[in-house]
This record gives C-alpha cells, sequence and structure tokens, in this order.
C-alpha cells in the first residue's frame, strides 16, 4: 500500500489554524517532561474520547510529522477522503484483520518516521478507558520499534459526541516514553498490552491539583446525555431518561441528577444515580449483562442497511433493510442486500466491540467490507454498542479485549 508522507504544506497550515484554537479555548496543554522522542521510527499510541483526538496529538507533535491509522469510514466522506491521504492517513478496518493497515504501518516506518495508533479502535463511549484489542501487542512485537503513549485527559467533557458543539474546558496532553525497541523484543505480547493498558488509562499520570481540567463553560450541560444513559438505575427502566438544562432525569419514576461543571452528576433528593457518566454507564453494562444467558430470547429488530457509495466521496448509501437477530452465537442479519436476499453472520467473537452515531446507526467491519445498521428505533444504537461488548465477554470462546477501565463487563 502506498502511504504518502503527511503533506507539509498542509500540516502547517492546519497547525497554524487549528492548534492556536486548541490552546484558547481549551487552554491546552502538552506536558512533554517525560518524553524523549525517538531517532527513527516509532509509534505513538493515545487513549480515544473524541473524533478530534487524532488532530490534538498530531498538531501537538508538531513540527514532526505523524501518519494516523484512521477508521476506514472516515474516508467515505468530502472532503476527508481527499484530505486524509494527503495527511498520510493509514485506513483501517475496525475490529477486523486488516493486512492493508499493517502494510501501511510498516511502510511509514521504514522510512523513519512516526505512526499515531489509537488501540482502543474507537471513541469511548463510557468516558472511561476501554481496553484494547490483545492483537495489539502482537502488532508492536512484530513492528518492533519505540512507542510513546499520549494520554489525552479532558476532552471527553469538551467535545462530548453524545451532544452538539463543543464546551469550553481545559485539555492536557500528556506524554512519556512507554516502550523502547529492546522492550518490544524481549517482554512478551501480555506484558506489552499491560504497559499500554497502564499508559492509556491515565494510572501513571500525576496532574497538580491548582489545575482542574474538568471545570467546563456551557448552558445545558446535560443536554443529549439521555442518549448516552438510557436507563434508570432506580427503576431500571430503558429509554425513560430525559435532560433539559442541566438535569437529567427518568419519565418513569423521577430519579434525576444534575450535571456540574466538574462533570459530577449530583442526585436530586432520593434519587439513584451513578457519581458521574463513567459510572451510571458501568451500571448501564451491568445491567445488560445480567440481563443475557445462554438460554435468553433472542433480540430482534428490524434494521435498514446502508453501505459505501460506489462513487468516491459520497459516503454511505442505503442498499438494503430486514432483520437483525442478535444470540449469544452473534449477529445475524437476514434480508435484501443490493437487491439480493443475504444472510450474514457475525460471529460473537468477531465483534468485539463497535463504532456507532448517535440515535443513527451502529457499524460492523467484517472481511474487508463495511455495513451500517439503522434500527427500527435509532435511539437504541447504544444499547445494541453495549450489548456487542457484554455478549463478547460472556459468550465468546476466545475474548480477544483486555479489560479497560471499570467497564462493568467483567467481574459481574
Amino acid at each position: 500500500m502506498k502511504v504518502k508522507r503527511p503533506n507539509l504544506a498542509l500540516y502547517f497550515v492546519v497547525y497554524a489554524l487549528v492548534y492556536p484554537v486548541l490552546k484558547i479555548c481549551f487552554k491546552m496543554e502538552v506536558d512533554r517532561k517525560k518524553l524523549d522522542i525517538p531517532k527513527g521510527p516509532y509509534i505513538v499510541v493515545s487513549n480515544h474520547h473524541t473524533m478530534f483526538d487524532f488532530l490534538m496529538v498530531m498538531l501537538s507533535f508538531y513540527p514532526h510529522r505523524l501518519n494516523a491509522v484512521t477508521a476506514q469510514k472516515y474516508f467515505l466522506y468530502r472532503p476527508l477522503h481527499k484530505l486524509l491521504p494527503m495527511m498520510g492517513c493509514i485506513p483501517k478496518n475496525m475490529f477486523d484483520p486488516d493486512i492493508r493497515s499493517i502494510v501501511g504501518m510498516k511502510t511509514v516506518l521504514k522510512r523513519g518516521n512516526g505512526v499515531l495508533l489509537f488501540p482502543e479502535g474507537r471513541c469511548s463511549s463510557s468516558h472511561a478507558y476501554v481496553g484494547i484489542h490483545k492483537s495489539t501487542g502482537k502488532l508492536i512485537k512484530k513492528l518492533c520499534v519505540p512507542v510513546v503513549s499520549c494520554y489525552i485527559d479532558g476532552a471527553t467533557n469538551c467535545m462530548a459526541h453524545w451532544r452538539k458543539g463543543v464546551r469550553y474546558g481545559r485539555i492536557r496532553l500528556t506524554y512519556r516514553n512507554l516502550l523502547t525497541e529492546d522492550d518490544a523484543k524481549s517482554l512478551s505480547v501480555d506484558e506489552i498490552n499491560d504497559a499500554i493498558d497502564a499508559g492509556l488509562s491515565g494510572t501513571e499520570c500525576t496532574f497538580p491539583a491548582s489545575k482542574p481540567l474538568q471545570t467546563f463553560r456551557a448552558r445545558r450541560l446535560a443536554e443529549g446525555l439521555h442518549q448516552l444513559l438510557y436507563y434508570c438505575p432506580k427503576c431500571e427502566q430503558e429509554f425513560t431518561t430525559e435532560t433539559e438544562g442541566n438535569k437529567i432525569h427518568c419519565t418513569a419514576c423521577g430519579n434525576a441528577a444534575v450535571l456540574d461543571r466538574q462533570g459530577r452528576l449530583i442526585p436530586t433528593d432520593g434519587s439513584i444515580v451513578g457519581e458521574n457518566i463513567s459510572i451510571w454507564f458501568r451500571d448501564q453494562a451491568r445491567y445488560e449483562m445480567r440481563s443475557l444467558s445462554e438460554d435468553m430470547e433472542p433480540i430482534v429488530e428490524k434494521v435498514k442497511v446502508r453501505t459505501p457509495s460506489p462513487r468516491p466521496g459520497n459516503g454511505t448509501v442505503e442498499s438494503g433493510f430486514g432483520t437483525m437477530r442478535l444470540d449469544p452465537k452473534g449477529w445475524h442479519f437476514d434480508g435484501e442486500l443490493s437487491g439480493e436476499q443475504v444472510s450474514l453472520f457475525f460471529p460473537v467473537e468477531t465483534v468485539p466491540a463497535m463504532s456507532y452515531e448517535h440515535c443513527d446507526c451502529y457499524q460492523i467491519y467484517s472481511g474487508g467490507d463495511y455495513y451500517a445498521f439503522v434500527p427500527e428505533d435509532p435511539r437504541k444504537c447504544i444499547k445494541y454498542v453495549i450489548l456487542a461488548e457484554c455478549m463478547h465477554w460472556k459468550f465468546s470462546p476466545r475474548v480477544v479485549m483486555t479489560p479497560g477501565v471499570n467497564s462493568g463487563f467483567i467481574n459481574n
């Protein structure tokens, strides 16, 4: 695969225009005290909470230019289908074996340049570190180059993907040398994965108490949060949550909380909620995990299907419809696709996690193909994303993910 070095002029223009905005609006700080940028090829790994993470890392590394491994779906849309290749981005089918992306990374490293990789594979829905595919350690061992870690803190509140727009707060990027070339050679795959988990979960980062990261400025802080937190921890009803202003509440039992400027959820009198979004999301995952069993009734939903447009840059097009059935073996689609009757099966082992668009679709990569499934009730997209991970942890004969932090998918 031919991967260009990031276009110098475009890189500089983006840096000159965007980096000052990040510094002014989000008081973005870059901590490199524990970083000595390797001479020669290297890999930068980063946690992943927002779609702008790759910009923050690439620009904070300037004048060093990084080739970012980027989800294939972003190459489908204008103007990204032209800009991303100019920025040297390497397309990747998420959670699907993709030799093309490995060849692309090897090409960049052979030139002596740096590769940016987000091992979580998707933006975290839970606002917490969600773990990595265990093949990451195998990849690092195979490539055998130094690894730098970047821990991004604060972006998840400033650029929350469950709401429109941004909120002004503070973002900090902390870099450190994570693995040397000798480490990549000598450590086992599990030890490499453990090191990446520690570097990307923030457990090894320390922050000045005088500069709280989670204070942000915006009106209607909780607006849209019900798209993420659909389960009420008090009455255990689904899709009864609503938001207004800074408040999220259950329309069935009145359970409610106020989201404050530090990202904390303050319960109203008699309410039962987690102390922050991550904990509420964890309880939601535990609720879904409890509902799963070997003899469970299949979960069935009518869906529409979108696939990549045959014309580059035109995104995806509606190409079929049918029924999606979830059971302990995996995901079964039966219906019409491109004018033909088809049956697709995605084993639970091959769908350890999903990317999605709130109240729109959830996405599965399989055998190099990309499918966006639009459920009859679009609010359920986040439920299916959680179920994908729960089902993988519960039923997969071989779990391929590391556990992350406080996820709710294990130890229930």
